[in-house]
This record gives structure tokens, C-alpha cells and sequence, in this order.
């Protein structure tokens, strides 16, 4: 016989997955073909965040090269 906290679990999980399953129908019946420009927008915006934390991130630390070893 299955636990009630793993029933709850299972329930909550099968809730999540349609919850996902409804927002990615939705993303892509509203935006149609501008979802790939959604898309590329959202990525070039992280990757160039991610880029300006590491350089701040590198800025802070002194170079380790082979002439400083």
C-alpha cells in the first residue's frame, strides 16, 4: 500500500509536469514563430550576464600564468 506522503508526492509531481505541459502549449500557441526570437532574445541576454559576472569575477583574482609560476 502506497504512503500517503508518497501519494501526495506523486500528486504534486503529476500537478507540476501538467502545469509545465500547459505553459510550454501556451509559449508556443501565443507566440507562434516570434517564439524563436523570444527564444534567442532570452539566451543572449543570460550568456551576456554570465560573461560580465566572470569578468568582474576574473577582474578581482591576479593572473596565474606560466611566466608566474
Amino acid at each position: 500500500m502506497i504512503s500517503r506522503t508518497a501519494f501526495k508526492d506523486r500528486a504534486l509531481l503529476l500537478l507540476a509536469g501538467l502545469v509545465a505541459a500547459g505553459a510550454a502549449w501556451a509559449f508556443w500557441r501565443y507566440l507562434g514563430a516570434n517564439a524563436f526570437v523570444v527564444l534567442t532574445t532570452i539566451t543572449l541576454i543570460a550568456l551576456w550576464l554570465d560573461n560580465r559576472r566572470l569578468r568582474r569575477q576574473l577582474g578581482t583574482k591576479p593572473l596565474l600564468g606560466p611566466e608566474q609560476r
